[in-house]
């Protein structure tokens, strides 16, 4: 028998101030943009070299999970704020690693600090499923099990071990935290993700294999509604799994190449020979000392088959759902309007 989530009406919010890290990255600037159409007096703490000119006019924090001082600064007479966490170190080089560790582990750390010196109210946490290791054909949940010490790569080992710092400063009262864990994401802003890896490559007929595996892909609207929800959500210290649309890769990727108009595969790449890209990749990677165009994580990804069950984020958060041709022609849309898709050629 499943779990049963009660479902919960709506709050008002108790203060409409708020603290966004990673407020100038891809799921950031929207929850920004989201934030400020609804009321909320938002600070966006970002880093040197964030493209901070895209935001909406909101206060500009500058600093680093790294650096306590600025932390505090940008918590600076502000009253018992929301704070959303969403900066994050996403490589999949394994030269990065360390670097992966301080960012995602540390960094966590040192906001909760920061969050409990500040007096928050409450700290939402946007985490990755890839906290729940790799499990291909597991339909994940909640309470699963994360095997990402035996077989996650090191994004999902960090954000694991971020997950339990965060547990931590709720056991201990103090702190109300919520830990999201969305699945794949996609909408406008996302030109590093899955547009580099799919949308452009197919536009400029460079993919070169169609991933054999499957996937549950999320748009970013959905994942900024529920980060919003929770934090008035009736739930402390918990994961919240955000789930969505499922799909192949070869579904996705007919659908990318209809929106295109450009030709559409029929059959998936087979896993032996995605296998032997991979392993080119690696060897070459080893010889120029450079990143691999396919690493492990990409290749885990690529052929496993990402299954969850939303219904906790469903109830209490109210996820919504939506269909992936939108959420994959709104990215398509935002590609050409910033001109990195030449609506009659390749891309730029």
């Amino acid at each position: 028998m499943g779990i049963e989530y009660r479902r919960y009406g709506k709050k008002r919010h108790m203060s409409t101030t708020t603290i966004v890290t990673g407020a100038a990255g891809f799921v950031g600037r929207h929850l920004v943009e989201r934030l400020v159409s609804e009321g909320w007096d938002v600070v966006a703490f970002c880093r040197e070299g964030d493209r901070t000119d895209l935001l909406p006019d909101v206060r500009i924090a500058m600093g680093d999970l790294g650096d306590t001082e600025s932390l505090d600064r940008a918590f600076a007479g502000i009253e018992q704020p929301a704070v959303f966490h969403l900066a994050a170190n996403t490589t999949t080089w394994s030269k990065h690693h360390d670097a992966q560790f301080r960012d995602n582990v540390d960094g966590t750390r040192a906001l909760i600090e920061a969050a409990e010196r500040a007096g928050a109210r409450r700290l939402v946490v946007t985490s990755s499923i890839s906290a729940y290791g790799y499990q291909p054909g597991v339909r994940l949940r909640e309470d699963s099990t994360s095997n990402v010490a035996l077989k996650g790569d090191n994004y999902g080992k960090s954000k694991w071990a971020a997950e339990q710092w965060v547990k931590a400063a709720s056991r201990s009262g103090r702190l109300s935290t919520v830990i999201l864990n969305p699945v794949n994401i996609l909408g406008a802003y996302d030109a590093a993700n899955w547009s580099k890896q799919l949308i452009l490559p197919i536009h400029d007929n460079g993919l070169r294999v169609v991933p054999p595996g499957s996937a549950t892909w999320i748009s970013v609207h959905d994942v900024v509604a529920a980060q919003i929800a929770a934090v008035e959500a009736p739930v402390e210290g918990e994961n919240v799994i955000l789930g969505g649309t499922e799909a192949t890769f070869l579904e996705v990727v007919q659908t990318i190449a209809r929106l295109l108009g450009a030709p559409v595969p029929v059959r998936p790449t087979p896993r032996a020979l995605l296998g032997l890209a991979f392993l080119a990749t690696e060897l070459k990677a080893a010889l120029t000392r450079t990143e691999p165009e396919l690493s492990l994580a990409k290749y885990r990804r690529a052929t496993g088959n990402l299954l969850v069950d939303d219904t906790k984020a469903r109830t209490i958060l109210g996820l919504g759902r939506t269909p992936l041709v939108d959420m994959l022609g709104e990215t398509i849309d935002w590609l050409r309007e910033v001109g990195l898709l030449d609506a009659t050629g390749g891309s730029r």
